[in-house]
């Protein structure tokens, strides 16, 4: 996985495809593909999750779209639909997503936050997990905010990495919300 920053935006990077959930809480603005996410839809896999408003979402899109990576909607290689949910942490700059990606490296930290009128995060753990497990950590992970003193509204995502690590469940959500409280008091 890769992560590519710019002020105001963050963008996790998974061309392969990873398991994801969210777990929102309040009023959520800037959001995408939000109901995706549902451990009862199609989907199974997203191929980034950006923390950031509509035209970072539209730059992320063009990036994968351009590559390859995506839902498959057709029989050519290119014939995708990259899956990217997305929200906005309102009043913070908007940055061009195509941009940030092409400025990705690899994952160096576990979460990331970004907060203004609203707040967003991403909890990343180092498991194989069904979707439903990925929204449970989302929802944990969402204690981080109120833990660091942030009581706007919120909406928290969490991407398994795929690796059969056999941690619990509930040591995983003890994990993300540590990281997702660190990454609040720093951002």
């Amino acid at each position: 996985m890769l992560v590519g920053r710019a002020p105001g935006v963050a963008v996790l990077l998974a061309p392969a495809g990873a398991v994801a959930g969210v777990d929102v809480r309040g009023a959520p603005v800037g959001t995408r593909e939000l109901d995706l996410l549902d451990p009862s839809t199609l989907v199974r896999r997203v191929h980034a999750v950006v923390l950031g408003g509509p035209a970072a979402v539209d730059g992320v899109v063009r990036w994968l779209a351009g590559r390859g990576h995506g839902f498959p909607v057709g029989p050519r290689p290119f014939e995708v639909v990259p899956i990217v949910p997305a929200a906005e942490a309102l009043g913070l700059p908007a940055a061009d997503g195509h941009a940030v990606c092409e400025s990705a490296v690899p994952l160096d930290v576990p979460a990331l936050a970004l907060v203004g009128g609203t707040a967003v995060g991403l909890v990343v753990v180092d498991a194989d997990l069904e979707p439903a497990e990925c929204r449970r950590v989302a929802m944990t992970a969402h204690d981080a905010f109120a833990r660091a003193g942030v009581t706007v509204p919120a909406t928290v995502f969490a991407v398994a990495t795929g690796a059969p690590t056999g941690a619990p469940l509930n040591d995983l959500c003890t994990a993300a919300t540590t990281a997702l409280e660190r990454a609040v008091a720093t951002s």
